[in-house]
């Protein structure tokens, strides 16, 4: 019983064996058809960097192409942006000037008749006083003189 209360550590079986050197595989071909294999293994891996490189090249060159193509098309979108604004703008500024040739046809109307009405009445006055056609007269001569004027100066 005393030995049973006394430490020992217990050691497992696989831990006391001394440690064996690892035995290499005895190879079941020839050195030269393993040189051949391992020749063949490096032209395959030359192969793969050499198609990989090409897929990345090609890859490189496909991002470039859809990267220009996406420029050109927003160079064109805004062209077409620019253009949409500009017909727009004269649209809104036709729209304006016929607007305002309208209005402008509606007030002009009113005071074409106006003097039509005057000519109607005119006769009548100008029977009562003949004086009154003298004035006229005057403002179609200082008229001339008006339009002459500008024109020498310029």
């Amino acid at each position: 019983m005393v030995a049973t209360t006394k430490a020992t550590p217990e050691k497992s079986a696989v831990a006391k064996k001394k440690p064996v050197a690892r035995k290499i595989a005895a190879p079941t071909k020839k050195a030269s058809v393993l040189a051949r294999e391992a020749q063949a293994a490096k032209k395959r891996l030359l192969k793969l960097r050499a198609d990989t490189k090409k897929a990345i090249e090609a890859a490189k060159r496909e991002i470039a192409q859809a990267v220009d193509a996406a420029k050109s098309a927003l160079r064109f979108e805004k062209q077409a942006a620019k253009e949409k604004l500009a017909a727009k703008k004269a649209k809104a500024t036709g729209a304006k000037k016929a607007t305002a040739s309208k209005t402008a046809g509606k007030k002009a109307a009113p005071k074409k008749a106006a003097p039509a009405k005057a000519a109607v009445k005119a006769p009548r006055k100008a029977a009562a006083t003949p004086a009154a056609k003298k004035p006229v007269a005057a403002k179609k001569v200082s008229r001339k003189a008006a339009v002459a004027a500008p024109a020498v100066s310029a």
